[in-house]
C-alpha cells in the first residue's frame, strides 16, 4: 500500500517526511497536481458494486487507486494550472476529476481539502478558537476606515496582520504582523479589507504542532519580545520543547475536531501573566524548523500516521 504525498516539486520538509517512509519501507508516490494533465496522468471509472477504480500515473511510476493507503496533502499547486489552452475551463475541469476521484475513494487525509479550506478562513479560526476556550485577541476585520479608527482608538497598542496569510509583492512569502502608529492614517483600508487585533503584552511564543494525538510544543523566545518571530533568522531565536497548561493541550484537540484537522501548526503568544493567546492555527504550517532545532521527531510521527492511520478514537499525548 503506497503513501501519496501531494505538494510542490521543491518541499524541503516533505522530503524530511519522505526520508522517514523509505526508512520504514513504506511505497510512496509523489505528485504534484498542477503537473495534471500533463506529466501526471489519471485514469477513473466506477467499479462493480459502486466502487472507483483507475490508477494515477507520472513520468516514472504508477499506482493503482485500491493501492492507495493514505494522502497527505502538503503544499501542492492547483490541478490544470500550467495548460497552456482554455486555462480556465482545463483548470477546474482538472480539479473536479483530481480530487473528485481520491474524496471517492474515503481514504485518510492529512489533510482533508475540505478541512484545509475551511481553515483558511481566519474569522472562522478566531471564532472556533473561542468556542473551545482559547483567549484571542480583541480582533477587526474591515473595508470602513472610521471602523478601524474607532478600533484603535478605543484599544491599547494595535496590530495589523494579512486576512490571507499572503504578501501582497510576494505571493509565496507571508505579510509581518506589525504594529500600528499611534497616528496612523486608516483611509487606506477602503481599498483592502484589513485586519486589526489589540497587541498581547508577550513574553514568549509557543508553536505547537499536532500530529494525530502527539503534540509538539515549542517555546520560541525572540530578542526584545519581537512582534513577528518568523521574519527573524533562526539563530537569533531560542527553541525549546516546553510543558503547556492542560487546557491548551485540550482546546487543541477539540479544535482539531471542530476543523475536521489531524494535522495543525498552532500559535500562541504567552503574556506576562502566564497566559495563552490563540493567534492563528495553519492546516499546513512548517514543522522543519522546530524538528531541525530542537530534535523533536515530528516527521517522524506523520510518517507513523500516514502508514498506519488510527482509527480509534484519539486520546492526547505530548511529546518531550
Amino acid at each position: 500500500m503506497t503513501v501519496l504525498v501531494l505538494t510542490s516539486e521543491e518541499d524541503l520538509t516533505a522530503d524530511m517526511v519522505i526520508g522517514r517512509l523509505n526508512d520504514r519501507g513504506t511505497p510512496v508516490m509523489r505528485l504534484d497536481p498542477e503537473h495534471f494533465p500533463g506529466r501526471v496522468d489519471l485514469t477513473a471509472r466506477i467499479a462493480a458494486g459502486g466502487g472507483t477504480a483507475g490508477h494515477l500515473a507520472t513520468e516514472d511510476r504508477r499506482v493503482d487507486l485500491a493501492d492507495i493507503r493514505s494522502v497527505w496533502r502538503r503544499r501542492p499547486g492547483p490541478p490544470g494550472h500550467l495548460a497552456s489552452v482554455q486555462k480556465e475551463w482545463v483548470s477546474l475541469e482538472s480539479e473536479r476529476a483530481f480530487y473528485g476521484t481520491l474524496r471517492a475513494l474515503d481514504l485518510p487525509w492529512m489533510n482533508h481539502p475540505e478541512a484545509i479550506d475551511r481553515s483558511h478562513y481566519k474569522i472562522w479560526q478566531l471564532q472556533a478558537a473561542a468556542q473551545v476556550g482559547f483567549l484571542t485577541p480583541r480582533t477587526l476585520i474591515t473595508t470602513d476606515p472610521e471602523a478601524a479608527r474607532a478600533f484603535a482608538a478605543g484599544a491599547g497598542p494595535v496590530i495589523v496582520k494579512s486576512i490571507s496569510g499572503r504578501h501582497p509583492e510576494d505571493p509565496p512569502l507571508t505579510m509581518a504582523t506589525v504594529e500600528v502608529p499611534r497616528d496612523a492614517d486608516f483611509s487606506g483600508v477602503a481599498a483592502c479589507p484589513t485586519c486589526l487585533q489589540e497587541k498581547v503584552d508577550k513574553v514568549a511564543d509557543v508553536r505547537l504542532t499536532v500530529v494525530g494525538d502527539t503534540m509538539f510544543p515549542c517555546r520560541i523566545s525572540s530578542p526584545g519580545r519581537t512582534l513577528d518571530w518568523r521574519f527573524l533568522p533562526v539563530e537569533e531565536c531560542s527553541w525549546e520543547i516546553t510543558e503547556i497548561p492542560d487546557y491548551v493541550r485540550v482546546g487543541a484537540l477539540e479544535y482539531m475536531e471542530a476543523a475536521g484537522l489531524v494535522y495543525a501548526a498552532f500559535d500562541f503568544a504567552i503574556d506576562t501573566g502566564g497566559n495563552y493567546w490563540f493567534l492563528e492555527a495553519n492546516a499546513n504550517g512548517q514543522f522543519g524548523f522546530v524538528e531541525l532545532a530542537t530534535g523533536a521527531p515530528i516527521s517522524q510521527t506523520i510518517a507513523d500516521w500516514l502508514t498506519s492511520p488510527p482509527t480509534a478514537e484519539r486520546a492526547w499525548r505530548t511529546w518531550g
